[in-house]
């Protein structure tokens, strides 16, 4: 079971990268107008020609590759709850690299979810 944890973290991880890579690619947006078909196609151009979302694509390639690894070595019951793991690597990763504030709410959220995390994988 420790090989398919230490999968399923490797692909959340990578999961976390691609979060980030989308936001911050995005974030250089302004008030773009998605209310019209021109707006809307200025958007899906500006998406789609941006290195950090191409680069959050092949991450998230990534960590597909490591999922599937993850479950074809044990069961969905088991692999998908500790991929929830994800919420605890975007929060930090948005707080570190991207500079998200973080408060009780937040940080009491995400304890609950490894404290799941940690019950699951006791099994």
């Amino acid at each position: 079971m420790l090989k398919v944890i230490i999968l399923v973290i490797i692909s959340e991880l990578w999961n976390a990268a691609g979060q980030i890579l989308y936001k911050k690619g995005l974030n250089e947006l302004t008030s773009m107008s998605l209310t019209t078909l021109g707006g809307v196609i200025d958007f899906l151009k500006y998406v789609f020609t941006h290195p950090c979302v191409w680069l959050g694509i092949g991450s998230m390639v990534v960590c597909i590759a490591f999922w599937i690894a993850a479950l074809a070595q044990a069961d969905l019951s088991f692999v998908y709850p500790i991929g929830s793991i994800q919420y605890v690597f975007v929060m930090l990763a948005a707080h570190f690299l991207l500079g998200e504030k973080l408060d009780w709410r937040k940080l009491a959220g995400t304890a609950l979810v490894v404290g799941g995390v940690i019950l699951i994988s006791m099994t």
